[in-house]
């Protein structure tokens, strides 16, 4: 698409670092790919690689949770960060809050109920199973819906503050009252 873009691939050693010869040749026209192995140069900088970014440069980070917490230190607060979790954080469909409520289905014209300790997702499967989903943990995106109405309970950690504001991740995120409209 000539979009540009940088890559800063680390791993611990370059032995454990899959499509690393891939990489290296996406990279070999220029300095658009830094690869950093630990038992060789320690850890990435990742402060010095997002220095000078402009302020609409979306950066997207996978990892372990040390490094995506360094990468969200070295950025304004607001700028565009895509987080890919190895494994789904601590929040879950069953935790505390995840009392009973009931999700209006409004393209479809039903509502289902969602039982304390059921996810969005299960609940809203068993009255429409073409609902596309994957990890179940929150993190992949593809149970993404749009709300109408209602008040979420976030309990992912990839969707942006934007995306936020009109859909959720019916696969681990709530509701704080007792209803639900989705866009389904």
């Amino acid at each position: 698409s000539g979009a540009e873009w940088r890559l800063l691939y680390g791993g611990r050693s370059r032995g454990s670092m899959p499509f690393l010869e891939e990489i290296e040749k996406l990279g070999a026209d220029g300095d658009r790919v830094t690869v950093v192995a630990q038992d060789e140069a320690g850890h990435p900088d990742v402060a010095a690689a997002l220095t000078g970014l402009a302020p609409d440069t979306a950066v997207y980070c996978c990892g372990p949770e040390p490094l995506m917490d360094a990468v969200a230190a070295a950025l304004p607060e607001g700028h565009p960060l895509h987080l890919e979790r190895f494994s789904a954080s601590a929040g879950d469909a069953a935790g505390p809050g995840s009392g009973a409520f009931e999700v209006e289905l409004r393209r479809s014209g039903r509502t289902v109920p969602v039982a304390a300790g059921q996810s969005v997702l299960a609940a809203v499967r068993a009255a429409t199973p073409h609902v596309a989903y994957s990890c179940e943990q929150g993190f992949c995106g593809t149970c993404q819906q749009r709300v109408l109405e209602g008040e979420i309970d976030h309990r992912d950690d990839l969707l942006t503050d934007d995306e936020r504001c009109d859909s959720m991740l019916i696969c681990v995120s709530r509701c704080r009252g007792g209803r639900l409209v989705l866009d389904l």
